[in-house]
C-alpha cells in the first residue's frame, strides 16, 4: 500500500491528492487535507481545521497519524465528470479553476 505522500502527484501548477481539503475546494483552491472530521465526514487542511475546531469544539478530528481510520476513497463517494460520464473527478486544474478527471487532464488540461 502506497503512503499518502507517494500517492500525491504534482505536475506544474496542478496537484492531485488522495484527500483534498473540503473548505478549500469549495473556495476554488486545491489543498491537501491533513485532518478528517468524523462528525462532518469531511477533510480539512491545517489552516481550515483551525476554523472548524473553533466552531465545533466537540467534533472528533483525526490527523494523519490516524490515517488508517480515515474513510476509503472510492468511486461511489466521488463526483463524476460532466464531460466524461464514466470518469470520476480526480484533480483540480488551477489554470482553469475546475475539477477534472484523468481524461480531461490528458486531453484538455496539460
Amino acid at each position: 500500500m502506497a503512503s499518502y505522500m507517494e500517492s500525491s502527484i504534482h505536475r506544474g501548477s496542478e496537484s492531485f491528492f488522495d484527500f483534498s481539503c473540503f473548505t478549500c475546494q469549495e473556495n476554488d483552491r486545491n489543498t491537501e487535507a491533513d485532518f478528517y472530521c468524523e462528525e462532518c465526514s469531511k477533510f480539512y487542511c491545517s489552516k481550515c481545521v483551525e476554523h472548524h475546531s473553533y466552531l465545533y469544539k466537540k467534533h472528533a478530528i483525526l490527523d494523519k497519524k490516524n490515517i488508517s481510520q480515515w474513510p476509503e476513497t472510492d468511486e461511489s463517494g466521488q463526483e463524476i465528470c460532466q464531460e466524461h460520464k464514466k470518469e470520476k473527478l480526480t484533480g483540480f486544474c488551477e489554470d482553469h479553476s475546475q475539477l477534472i478527471c484523468h481524461a480531461c487532464h490528458v486531453h484538455n488540461h496539460q
